[in-house]
């Protein structure tokens, strides 16, 4: 018997409703039994505005608390050094069932980026990606998807649900000069960013 596990990395930085909308919407269309948030590290393109790694991995903690087909791993967290997707992946790939199939959840401007993404074609072949739906995306998604060829069609998929018009550059924006975030993250992470004075200028 197959499994499908559903993987959602990102820096999660803070986490927001965005996320968890895709994250919902994917374990539904495509029939995955449970969602690993997985908050990255250090990462090559990002710069995580001096927030810490494990400050970051407790608000996805606790956005994800009360739903069981979510949960969170610190895969990545516990790495040393610069982490990739390639990395997590393999290693997963050697902690699960043979028969596993793993579906990388990610915003479209991510997927669309894929052929600049290390050991990408490695990746495709290691698991599916999901990409959030964006419409002014869809031209640059179907170059990615052809960049690929066959395992490009094949591995590539669209999540009918679209991606919310809300990120985390803007939340971190709107946190600094104290504009209300309420309704656009989960309460318990509001919270946490309080008791924390994070995204303060």
């Amino acid at each position: 018997m197959s499994h499908k596990i559903g993987i959602f990395g990102g820096s999660f930085n803070p986490i927001h409703i965005g996320h968890l909308v895709i994250a919902e919407a994917a374990w539904q269309e495509f029939g995955l039994e449970k969602i690993i948030f997985i908050p990255t590290a250090d990462t090559p393109q990002k710069d995580m505005h001096n927030i810490d790694k494990y400050l970051r991995y407790e608000m996805v903690r606790l956005a994800i608390a009360g739903n069981d087909h979510f949960s969170i791993s610190p895969i990545e967290i516990e790495r040393e050094g610069i982490s990739y997707t390639v990395d997590t992946i393999r290693e997963l790939r050697e902690r699960c069932d043979v028969n596993t199939d793993f579906y990388f959840i990610a915003g479209t401007d991510a997927v669309a980026d894929l052929p600049e993404w290390k050991y990408n074609k490695e990746l495709l072949h290691a698991c599916y990606f999901i990409s959030a739906s964006r419409p002014e995306k869809k031209e640059k998604l179907a170059k990615t998807i052809a960049f690929f060829g066959e395992l490009g069609k094949e591995k590539i998929l669209t999540l009918k649900t679209p991606e919310l018009a809300i990120s985390s550059t803007i939340l971190r924006d709107w946190l600094a000069r104290g504009v209300s975030t309420r309704y656009l993250m989960p309460d318990s992470v509001i919270q946490f960013i309080k008791e924390h004075h994070l995204y303060r200028r």
